[in-house]
């Protein structure tokens, strides 16, 4: 068995950041951490599948208690990689068990890992803080929710900005430790498939269910993590997954992450997977068969399940994004007017915006007085953008900072696939960014895209560039 490196397990920052290993580290492309793999399914097939026959409680209980338990493990023995992969390769399932146990779980998770990592290995994560973008984009998103807290006295509000930057934190220093990280990966997909087994035929669409009058989960939440999974079995020839030597096994998992994208219906989720797989095409011309023989397989699986019942929601939704008698507001489900009302918001506010915390409440007021608008007039909404946020809530300053992170991230994507001729990092800029169109996109789950996209940031020395950055 050949052995091989993740290239971005090490290397010296773009910015002048100190060396993140000074050496890569050897490892074998099948050596997932299968133990890891047994705990995610434990903490997530029984926990959805209480969740289908309509114990929300006990499936929640399930899974908080057995996640709990399985990284105090970890916590006790010092494994810190372990207990942060398990956390970030759960993340998928535990987005809807929260919703009715403990909301906040998924940051206290994420918070206590990172917190204990530093507490055992403080020089390890220093490296981690040496690197400028990094430390600069934690440090804006934290002074974010500091103001927003102090303006609405309400801790929970913009509460998820800290819950995307530990979840992008949590992947980039597992970019240290290859082996977790695509244990962490490889382990969403069976997040996502106990998502899928737990919620179809409970709603009208994949990812949502409706359950003793209460409305559980958001097909967006499903169809993000699943895209991020296809792309990754499809990018770089699906080593960030240790499958670049396991044909059949990818085939199956590109086969089952595309049946699933389908079925929930997200326009959004299927927008960064077709962004995804146009970079990939667009980059790495060796993989262009692979790519069409992909596309082909996802073909099939397109026309059997528009054979199904469930096809004809798939053909429902498809209909509502392209459907040339429509108007722009039925195809976006009211985002169009949200465009609408930003400009006359910006007017108003340029500078600072109206203030973090208060774009819901801008919302109600605008859309109250706008007459053009027919999207919930005078409800407090959240914007569906990241842009639409950022700049009702922190005006031309916010945007000005928030675009000069993205230019950043995306320019060392850039480099990134020069040095190494690697594009999981540019995928996972590109992704975040198609994501905020849709979604506020500020949760764990855009986290991980986020931190994918970090791990651009470091590259390999000259001696161990493009010769060593493929798995051999």
């Amino acid at each position: 068995m050949h052995s091989s490196t993740i290239d971005n397990a090490q290397g010296v920052g773009s910015s002048g950041t100190k060396p993140f290993l000074k050496k890569q580290i050897p490892i074998k492309p099948d050596k997932l951490d299968k133990f890891l793999l047994a705990q995610v399914a434990w903490c997530t097939v029984p926990a959805l599948l209480f969740v289908r026959i309509g114990l929300l409680e006990v499936g929640s209980f399930w899974s908080f208690t057995f996640l709990g338990a399985f990284l105090a493990r970890y916590a006790l023995k010092g494994n810190m990689p372990a207990f942060v992969a398990l956390t970030v390769a759960s993340l998928p399932a535990f987005s809807y068990t929260r919703e009715i146990f403990f909301y906040n779980s998924v940051l206290l998770f994420l918070g206590v890992g990172l917190g204990l990592w530093f507490l055992r290995s403080p020089k390890e994560c220093a490296r981690f803080w040496d690197n400028r973008i990094i430390r600069l984009f934690f440090i804006t998103g934290a002074v974010y929710w500091i103001v927003t807290v102090l303006l609405t006295r309400q801790y929970y509000s913009n509460l998820m900005v800290m819950e995307m930057l530990c979840s992008a934190g949590s992947v980039y220093l597992l970019g240290r430790h290859p082996r977790y990280l695509a244990s962490a990966l490889t382990g969403m997909s069976i997040a996502i498939l106990s998502v899928a087994m737990g919620m179809i035929g409970l709603g009208g669409r994949l990812g949502e269910a409706y359950l003793n009058g209460i409305h559980v989960g958001n097909p967006y939440l499903l169809g993000f993590p699943t895209a991020l999974v296809l792309l990754l079995a499809v990018a770089d020839n699906g080593k960030w997954l240790f499958m670049q030597h396991f044909r059949i096994l990818k085939n199956v998992l590109i086969a089952m992450c595309g049946i699933i994208l389908l079925l929930t219906t997200s326009r959004g989720s299927w927008l960064v997977a077709l962004v995804g797989i146009v970079v990939i095409i667009f980059f790495q011309s060796q993989q262009r068969r692979k790519i069409f023989f992909a596309l082909l397989l996802m073909g099939c699986v397109l026309v059997g399940v528009l054979q199904t019942k469930s096809g004809e929601k798939v053909s429902e939704y498809f209909e509502m994004a392209t459907g040339s008698e429509r108007t722009l507001k039925q195809m976006t489900t009211g985002r169009a007017d949200m465009w609408v009302l930003f400009p006359k918001v910006l007017a108003d506010s340029p500078i600072w915006g109206v203030g973090p915390g208060s774009g819901k409440e801008a919302y109600a007021q605008y859309s109250w007085v706008d007459k053009e608008v027919t999207f919930r007039p005078g409800k407090e909404l959240a914007w569906h953008a990241i842009y639409l946020h950022v700049g009702v809530e922190t005006g031309m300053i916010g945007l000005i900072i928030l675009t000069g992170f993205l230019g950043t991230l995306i320019f060392r994507g850039l480099r990134y696939r020069l040095v190494t001729g690697n594009i999981v990092p540019l995928i996972g800029i590109l992704g975040f960014m198609t994501i905020g169109m849709s979604v506020v996109g500020i949760d764990a789950i855009s986290g991980i895209y986020l931190g994918l996209a970090f791990l651009g940031t470091t590259f390999p020395p000259k001696a161990h560039r493009r010769e060593n950055s493929n798995f051999s």
